[in-house]
């Protein structure tokens, strides 16, 4: 069995109806987040329509502005998650 990291610093905080927690690990960072899942997964259907959207525009040849290219940049080495 794989045991537990440590847990050396601990965050916890809430916006709306979820609840966050971030967890500062002996090798890395966990992110924890609860709430509604319909609406956790509505949320992240949305931001991968507009990565998608972004992806495409590159593709095309579209000019992607400044926040949105780091943006495109960061998310271009992950794959779909699955729903």
């Amino acid at each position: 069995m794989m045991e537990e990291p440590k847990v050396e610093r601990e965050r916890k905080g809430t916006k709306g109806p979820f609840e966050a927690k971030l967890e500062g690990l002996e090798d890395g960072y966990r992110v924890t987040i609860r709430g509604d899942k319909e609406k956790i997964q509505q949320q992240r259907q949305v931001k991968l329509s507009f990565i998608e959207l972004l992806r495409k525009a590159d593709v095309a040849g579209y000019p992607i502005l400044f926040p949105f290219n780091l943006i495109l940049r960061f998310f271009s080495g992950y794959k779909k998650p699955n729903m």
